[in-house]
């Protein structure tokens, strides 16, 4: 650990120091590596964990910088300093590394280290760098996996959890599919990869390949995994709880394995559907034995499930008591055996008896006709009697029979014709009668079209029609032309026409199927007639894909043998299914005449038992249930064919019917087919009696359900007839007192009373036939007996005395008949005993939908007949006296409720049944109830009517409490949401029953958010103050743990009184509430605190966030707003020292958000107040002017003495924060006004905002609220306006145009300071730069039409703010935050303007708010003056001047540069690209329009010249090149002439040169105006020398007058760069011109010479044709060129110049030898003295190169003589007597040894013919 002061003393070492340099330096020492990050990571202001990555970055570089120089062990030292695991970094580094010796050198040294343990390791390394490998590949899931691997390296892998590891290993496998890490998956986490990922897919191919594990060879390497990983019940149980939407398939495979999701676990339907799905019943029967299957069955009325093995028999004993006779039928089924005897006959008396018992009040056998057919084969059945039997009964309801009745029909009726003769098919067909030809041909010739006689009468010429050009491939000719020729023949195209058409182009298309282009074009032509070719496609698709058939045979055969090559391509390729085949195969079929379906395919289907695509294909292909009935014999297990066949027939009855009403020849057989099997399947299901009796009472059908009775009917009548006369039965007391009688009676009395005692009813219709005069007591009877109320009539009656309740009596029978479910009972009473009585149409409803579960249309109109007979006083019930219309109403509401409660099985029947009520429009008659709301109340509260006891009879009185009583009862039973759903259709209070509802769940532990709960009051329009009561309740019952819940609960309750402006009143205190909160905030553990959201005001949320929380309000008004004078605390607890210190960060942190109310109120709360707010509180006061400086206490003087002069300056800016203040520099306040006259503020004002400046230096928290009031202040004073005014006013362009109007100080800081005070946006300020840029453009534009006001210059840009926008536009851009966004403003502008011109143009033009303001500016500004000239504003309407396109086009120019500034400002690459393709285009419109000033501007003012090298070519092609070359800005001139020089020698465009000299003389440009004369006269000089090198001497020039020409035009040339070098001052330059030029004229010197020489010539040499020739000294290129020139025909000064013009030194003694010695030019060593000092040196070099040349040829005396001149010239003595003595000079000899002067020369002897002398010399 260090100290404090060691880590300053580290720190400080630091300094100055980079971060890579002290990074390295900590990992070689191994010290101070935690320092190191922690220094770091403060000065880039980055959590140390996340530079520690960085820290590891650099040391991995610098360690790979080491490897890369095999330092191997300071590499490893480094490592292992920094703790990182070093075989992984140099293993990962060697497999990286391009070099191999370099990589094998790495690895040598780990091997060297640990060598076993290197070996052991190295495959783990091995697998782990594949891993980096593969994640490196894997971007995506590297971006998931940033937080987990911030780097991917080897360490990082191997350091991670095994769990963590293993899941990513999964998540990689599954992204690059890398069969290689298959081994390493981890089966749990791979099902729970697949399982979180959604792989739906995927874990349904993982429980197939469950059932698939014995052939796992053809599976994929993955499946085969996924056939031996076996999936663990955790495994589905993980699926279970996180899978939120599996797909059926695999639901069903989970219950396969006896898994089901919790939302079917308890639907035993579900459950159900998908064991038999997965044919998986008999291996759950113990699940399913725990299940209430039974029950669910029999509710359903699947009966015939309840005898499959898994419904236990203990399960239907229980419920026996429900429907017995069916139950102990079903229970006889399932105990004994029918392949015994005993067991046979068991059962064989238990159905006896339960159609005894089901079928006893059958008079009608239409509903159930298989009993008749049971009844006519108990007969010795025939052919003739079967035949007769299905014609008189209705056994046409069975389909087998109706078949069979319709082959009785049509047997015999057809008879076969004659096969016909060739000759009557071509008569018939082809319209050939051979018979009138032979007639025709004459006797004796033969009958054929090759006899000429027969072919001149009856052919016909050959002529083309559309088939031909159909053949050939012209299908829309072959269309016009057969539609031209039938209107040409027939006048007009009938559909039978066009019908041919067709049909020869498709017999065509069959005739030449292997031709695809023939058949495309008949298929096209068929198309083109409107005719659909499907069939026709289909047809030649199969043929081309499908093998042809070898059989003959018709069109089905031809459909069966594709039908079976569509199987064969089905088992060889088991994964395709081949639609498009199958699919043209169907359509085919469905055209079949005879109407067979394919059946191949779908008998490989049931082969199989895969009963799934079955469906699929039954239902895609709608195919009848016929075809499924064939499939029946071919199913693998046979009870799947029929569960199938019973299911589609049970689901799409009435759909199917309904498709195929007229689409099917078979429709009314198929749907008669499925009618009758759901009959006679679900019969015992949907009602165990018959619903209609049968009349016929001679059909045996009665022996079978009465001869169990135990009387002999026939003996009762018998007893009962005798021959008294009929008794009329005058009242139920009579009635009574006979049916108990023992004496005898008349008849029917008789019958009457055996009925009773018999229980026999079948006798009360006996005793009716009798007579009529009790017709009505007979049926009363019936229908009790009937319906077993005897006894309870009977009780009635003998408590009844009164006469009136015999009505009430018979009402009591029939709401028990109701009651008990005798329906059936109470409508044959009445459609035997009363036919006529309307009651009939509600008890057949009452029927229907009860019996038969009939809700259709057909039941609702039997209610409807009933209430329209109730209208119209026709109901009267027998033996009742006549009862008011409401009355009568009431009871038979009464009925339809006993109904509703008593006769219906389950809740979804009695919603079908209060529907069907509602439908029938009953409340349209009926007031009594509202059946439309009992409906929905069903709807809502169903399952808890029952368990309830809800009385249905009560609900008929219009002031019911059933119903209230049944919302207190579901509120008691806490099932809140119905209860409110239902007090809400009743309209009663919800506020109770919501209050109750969140109190239980807050019991229960839950609570919600608070969205929701402020939700619900506004979905039930609650009041408010409901919820607050309930959060303080919540808040009051939260233990002193859960302090962050409490607060949160109080902090949503202020929110709620906020929200919807509550007062206090006596049930919640606000004060007290806040006081609480803010408690519990300071109670809080600290990591809470940051977790936690502050509270804030309601002023500041719902007022300053909406005004970018900028104060507008005065101190006094802020404290009326936070009611600090109202605020009152009941109890107030001691603070402790860490409480203050957070209540002190709280309050500084509502400082920081601007919510200086809520501060205020906290301050006063808690009587604490921090200095910030103590600050900013005292300047608010001061700026306001509630106190002074001079009013200061001593203490305050104190604290405001201790401010540093030093923060003045930093204020005297634009911001108090120092980041927004560099934005603008010295500029704005140094250079600011403008104006002559400027009012210097109070020295009182400049003190008190010093002092504010000086507080807003102190602030640390709230500084946004500081700079609000110190800026606010500075612009009031500058503006000379009151502060209040200044910081009340919202509205920014007022005070924006208060400091442009008025003449202020320091304008463009009041206007900084007002954009920063208000808190402007960035897109704000630019929109309001722009509008004002734009203004000053756009103004000048205008004439004036005053003298005085008429600019003498022309217009340039107005002021703004007291500044040029041209030349202090820098400062405006410093105003601008973003000064991208002002460009793209200005831009905006400049599309405006745009859309202006169409305007004026009256063209169609874009909207936009700059065009708005573009025409607003316009507006104002372009209207002409009144009066006042010094007034901008108009002073009276009149019409605005029209912009000419000049102007539009200058104010284009001007904003597009002024854009292109403000994206240079910030190196906007995209806004500059944007300008310059503006640009671009406005260059051209300039071009047309000749403004050549306006292109200069715009080249000038954006200063991109190469980019716009357009302008150029465009003043140039003009000849407007003088344009660029005005009176600019030095700046500009020197950008301008580089771009212009750079422009023309880049592309030398037309007069280049004269352009680019002129250019260079308007800018003084002499050097490269010299370099440009020398370019030309150089240029001249290649040209001549060129043409010298083409001749036979290329060292001679031909001399001309055109060469002398050239060579005085390259002397001018050369004379011009001279003087301009000169004028440049470049003196080398131009004595290397000089030389050139003199170069020049001594060639042209030469030239002159030649001319005059060939003039002063022989006659003959003069005349001759030749050019003469001169020596060319400008065209010297080499050295020996040079010496040749100079040795053999230059003199001295033609030397001199040749030397200077090449920079060549002259060698004059060899020039000396050859022209003066052996040349013997007398005059070379006269010019040579006259230009150059001979020496002695030269002399000697001149003899020695003669001795050398006399060597190989021979010396003569001239020579001897020129070098005795030489020699005489020297001027040393002893030189002279030593070259004389050596060239055998003799006099020279003599002369010196004869001088006294030099007397040693006599003793020396320097011989020519001495060798050593030569050599010496």
């Amino acid at each position: 650990m260090h100290t404090a002061q060691a880590r300053n003393k580290i720190f400080k070492s630091w300094s100055g120091i980079s971060e890579v340099s002290i990074i390295k330096e900590v990992a070689t020492k191994g010290e101070h590596i935690d320092l190191c990050m922690e220094y770091w990571a403060g000065k880039r202001k980055i959590p140390v964990q996340e530079y520690r990555h960085y820290f590891y970055d650099v040391v991995q570089a610098y360690v790979q910088r080491l490897l890369s120089e095999r330092l191997v062990c300071k590499a490893d030292n480094v490592l292992h300093n920094v703790e990182r695991d070093v075989k992984c970094f140099f293993y990962q580094y060697a497999c990286e590394c391009d070099d191999a010796d370099l990589s094998e050198f790495v690895l040598d040294h780990l091997r060297c280290r640990e060598p076993q343990l290197f070996e052991q390791e190295q495959p783990v390394l091995a697998y782990y760098w594949s891993l980096v490998q593969q994640l490196r590949e894997c971007s995506d899931l590297l971006a998931r996996h940033q937080a987990l691997l911030p780097r991917v390296h080897i360490e990082a892998l191997m350091t991670l959890p095994e769990q963590t590891l293993q899941l990513l290993i999964v998540e990689l496998y599954f992204a690059n599919g890398n069969e290689s890490l298959l081994p390493e998956l981890n089966k749990q986490l791979v099902w729970q990869h697949l399982v979180d990922t959604g792989r739906l897919d995927r874990l349904r191919r993982w429980c197939w390949c469950q059932e698939a594990a014995a052939g796992t060879a053809d599976l994929r390497p993955l499946e085969q995994a996924y056939a031996r990983w076996k999936i663990e019940p955790l495994m589905y149980e993980y699926a279970l709880e996180h899978l939120q939407q599996p797909c059926e398939p695999l639901r069903n495979y989970f219950a396969r394995a006896g898994y089901f999701f919790s939302a079917e676990s308890s639907d035993m339907s579900t459950l159900l559907r998908r064991l038999c799905t997965m044919q998986c019943l008999e291996q759950h029967t113990e699940l399913l034995s725990r299940q209430p299957l039974a029950r669910h069955l029999l509710e359903r009325g699947y009966h015939s499930l309840l005898l499959l093995d898994c419904v236990p028999v203990s399960a239907l004993e229980q419920l026996a008591g429900e429907n017995e006779p069916l139950l102990t039928l079903i229970i006889d089924l399932k105990t004994h055996d029918l392949m015994q005897r005993e067991g046979f006959e068991m059962i064989s008396k238990s159905v006896q008896s339960y159609l005894e018992r089901t079928h006893h009040g059958a008079d009608s056998l239409q509903e159930q006709p298989l009993l008749t057919f049971y009844d006519f084969l108990c007969h010795e059945p025939s052919v003739r009697a079967l035949e007769g039997f299905l014609s008189s009964s209705n056994l046409r309801r069975v389909p087998y029979l109706n078949s069979l009745m319709a082959r009785f029909e049509h047997h015999g009726t057809s008879s076969s014709d004659a096969v016909p003769s060739a000759h009557e098919l071509f008569h018939k067909f082809k319209k050939v009668n051979f018979a009138t030809l032979a007639a025709a041909a004459g006797q004796g010739e033969r009958v054929s079209f090759s006899n000429a006689r027969l072919s001149q009468r009856y052919a016909s010429k050959a002529q083309l029609n559309y088939t031909h050009y159909l053949k050939q491939q012209r299908s829309a000719y072959a269309v016009y032309y057969f539609l031209m020729e039938q209107l040409q023949l027939y006048g007009q195209i009938t559909r039978t026409q066009l019908f041919h058409a067709c049909e020869t182009a498709t017999q065509l298309a069959l005739q030449h199927a292997g031709d695809e282009e023939l058949v495309t074009h008949c298929v096209a032509c068929c198309e083109m007639l409107d005719f659909d070719t499907q069939t026709l496609r289909s047809f030649l698709h199969l043929q081309r894909l499908l093998p042809a058939t070898g059989v003959s045979g018709g069109y089905t055969s031809q459909l069966q043998h594709w039908d079976q090559a569509l199987v064969q391509q089905l088992v060889a390729t088991p994964e395709q299914f081949p639609l498009e085949s199958y699919q043209a195969l169907m359509r085919l079929a469905a055209r079949n005449v005879q109407g067979k379906w394919p059946s191949a395919l779908l008998q490989h289907f049931a082969a199989r038992n895969d009963w799934w695509q079955l469906l699929l294909l039954f239902q895609y292909f709608d195919l009848p249930l016929s075809a499924l009935k064939q499939l029946l014999p071919h199913f693998k297990c046979g009870t799947l064919g029929v569960h199938l066949l019973r299911a589609l027939s049970y689901d799409c009855i009435h759909e199917r019917q309904h498709k195929r009403a007229g689409n099917r020849r078979s429709d009314g057989q198929t749907n008669s087919s499925q009618e009758t099997m759901t009959n006679s399947s679900h019969s015992s299901g949907l009602d165990a009696n018959l619903q209609q009796l049968q009349r016929d009472a001679g059909q045996s059908l009665c022996s079978l359900l009465t001869h169990n009775a135990q009387q002999d009917l026939f003996a009762l009548v018998l007893c009962s007839s005798n021959s008294l006369p009929e008794e009329t039965i005058g009242s139920m007391a009579r009635f009574m007192e006979l049916m108990q009688s023992s004496a005898q009676h008349c008849s029917s009395i008789n019958l009457l009373k055996h009925c009773v005692r018999q229980q026999m009813p079948v006798l009360a219709v006996l005793a009716a036939t009798l007579g009529e005069h009790n017709r009505d007591w007979c049926w009363l009877l019936w229908l009790a007996v009937a319906s077993g109320q005897w006894l309870q009539l009977l009780q009635a009656a003998t408590k009844s005395k009164e006469p009136q309740q015999q009505t009430e009596l018979v009402w009591l029978v029939i709401r028990g008949a109701v009651s008990g479910g005798q329906l059936n009972a109470l409508l044959h009473s009445f459609c035997i005993f009363q036919p006529h009585c309307k009651i009939v149409h509600l008890c057949h409803f009452l029927q229907l939908t009860a019996q038969q579960q009939d809700f259709s249309d057909a039941t609702i109109v039997e209610l409807r007949q009933f209430f329209c007979s109730w209208s119209q006083d026709a109901v009267q019930l027998p033996l009742c006296e006549p009862l008011a219309r409401k009355q009568l109403l009431q009871r038979c509401i009464g009925l339809l409720l006993i109904q509703l409660e008593a006769n219906f099985d389950c809740i979804m029947q009695q919603q079908k049944f209060l529907d069907c009520i509602c439908r029938s429009d009953v409340g349209d008659i009926c007031d009594l109830l509202d059946f439309c709301l009992l409906h929905r109340i069903f709807g809502v509260a169903a399952p808890w009517l029952r368990q309830l006891g809800i009385n249905y009879e009560q609900l008929v009185r219009r002031d019911s409490a059933e119903y209230k009583r049944l919302v207190d009862a579901l509120t008691e039973a806490k099932a809140y949401e119905q209860a409110l759903q239902l007090a809400s259709l009743l309209q009663l209070p919800l506020a109770d029953i919501v209050y109750a509802k969140w109190l239980a769940e807050l019991e229960a532990g839950q609570l919600r958010l608070h969205a929701e709960y402020e939700q619900e009051i506004a979905q039930h329009a609650l009041p408010p103050a409901i919820l607050v009561n309930f959060l303080l309740q919540a808040a009051a019952q939260q233990p002193e743990s859960q302090l962050r819940r409490r607060y949160e609960l109080l902090q949503s309750a202020l929110g709620v009184i906020k929200q919807h402006h509550l007062f206090p009143n006596e049930c919640f205190d606000r004060d007290q509430i806040e006081y609480d909160m803010v408690l519990c905030y300071l109670q809080l553990e600290q990591e809470q605190l940051t977790i936690v959201d502050i509270y804030h005001s309601e002023y500041f949320e719902q007022i300053m966030r909406q005004e970018r929380c900028v104060l507008y309000k005065s101190f006094s008004e802020l404290k009326e707003l936070a009611g600090i004078d109202d605020l009152s605390i009941a109890s107030k607890s001691q603070l402790t020292g860490e409480m203050e210190q957070r209540l002190d960060a709280l309050l500084n942190m509502l400082l920081d958000e601007g919510d200086i109310v809520e501060a205020l109120r906290l301050q006063e709360l808690f009587e604490f107040r921090p200095n910030d707010l103590r600050f900013i509180v005292f300047a608010m006061a001061l700026a306001e002017g509630m106190t002074s400086i001079a009013n200061l206490s001593s203490k305050e003087r104190q604290l405001l003495s201790d401010i540093e002069k030093s923060a003045f300056p930093k204020f005297n800016r634009l911001t108090l924060n120092q980041s927004p203040m560099t934005r603008c520099s010295s500029d704005l306040s140094g250079s600011c006004s403008t104006l002559e006259f400027e009012e210097i503020p109070s020295k009182e004002k400049q003190q008190t905002l010093e002092t504010l400046l000086g507080i807003g230096s102190k602030l640390k928290h709230g500084v946004e609220l500081g700079r609000r009031i110190v800026l606010a202040y500075r612009a009031a004073m500058y503006l000379d306006k009151e502060y209040l005014d200044v910081l009340r006013t919202k509205d920014v362009s007022v005070l924006l145009k208060s400091a442009a109007e008025e003449d202020c100080l320091q304008r463009l800081l009041v206007v900084s300071d007002i954009h920063i005070s208000t808190r402007l946006t960035p897109q704000e300020i630019a929109d309001s730069l722009a509008l004002e840029l734009t203004t000053c453009i756009v103004r000048p534009r205008f004439y004036i039409f005053h003298a005085s006001q008429q600019p003498r210059n022309a217009p340039r840009n107005a002021d703004l703010w007291g500044h040029n926008i041209d030349r202090d536009f820098h400062l405006f851009l410093e105003l601008t935050p973003n000064t991208t966004l002002l460009g793209n403003c200005l831009l905006e502008y400049c599309d405006a303007l745009k859309a202006y011109r169409r305007y004026q143009d009256n063209k169609p033009y874009e909207q936009s708010t700059a065009f708005e303001r573009l025409s607003g500016i316009i507006t104002l500004y372009g209207l002409p003056n009144s009066g006042s000239s010094s007034s901008n504003v108009p002073g009276s309407p009149g019409i605005p001047q029209v912009l000419s396109h000049k102007k539009q086009n200058q104010i284009y120019v001007e904003l597009l540069i002024k854009a292109h500034l403000c994206f240079v400002h910030e190196c906007s690459m995209e806004g500059i690209a944007s300008v310059l393709e503006r640009a671009k285009l406005l260059n051209a419109q300039l071009t047309n329009a000749k403004s050549w000033s306006l292109i200069v501007r715009l080249l000038i003012g954006i200063a991109r010249y190469r980019e716009m090298f357009y302008c150029f070519d465009a003043l140039i092609e003009n000849e407007q090149f003088e344009s660029l070359l005005g009176q600019f800005d030095e700046d500009q001139k020197s950008g301008l002439r580089q771009a212009i020089l750079g422009y023309l020698r880049e592309y030398n465009p037309k007069n280049g040169k004269d352009l680019l000299r002129l250019a260079a003389h308007h800018f003084l440009m002499y050097k490269e105006l010299a370099e440009m004369w020398s370019q030309e006269a150089q240029g001249i000089l290649d040209r001549v020398r060129s043409a010298a090198s083409t001749a036979a001497e290329p060292s001679k020039l031909k001399v001309s007058l055109e060469l002398q020409q050239q060579l005085q035009q390259a002397l001018e040339f050369f004379t011009h760069a001279t003087e301009n070098y000169l004028l440049d001052n470049k003196l080398i330059l131009a004595q290397q011109s000089v030389a050139r030029a003199e170069l020049v004229a001594m060639q042209l010197d030469l030239c002159n010479k030649a001319l005059e020489k060939r003039g002063s010539g022989p006659a003959g040499v003069g005349t001759s044709s030749t050019a003469p020739l001169c020596i060319s000294v400008i065209g010297v290129q080499t050295r020996e060129q040079f010496r040749e020139l100079i040795n053999n025909h230059l003199r001295v000064p033609q030397t001199l110049i040749l030397s200077r013009a090449y920079g060549h030194d002259v060698n004059w003694s060899e020039a000396l030898l050859t022209q003066f010695v052996l040349l013997q030019r007398r005059s070379y060593l006269q010019d040579y003295r006259g230009h150059q000092r001979i020496n002695d040196n030269v002399i000697e070099q001149v003899v020695k190169g003669y001795i050398l040349h006399t060597q190989n040829n021979p010396s003569s005396a001239k020579h001897e003589e020129s070098l005795a001149q030489l020699v005489e010239l020297i001027r040393s003595v002893t030189l002279k007597y030593k070259l004389a003595s050596i060239l055998g000079l003799k006099g020279i000899v003599m002369a010196l040894i004869n001088d006294s002067t030099v007397h040693y020369l006599r003793d020396t002897n320097f011989g020519r013919n001495e060798m050593h002398n030569v050599t010496n010399m």
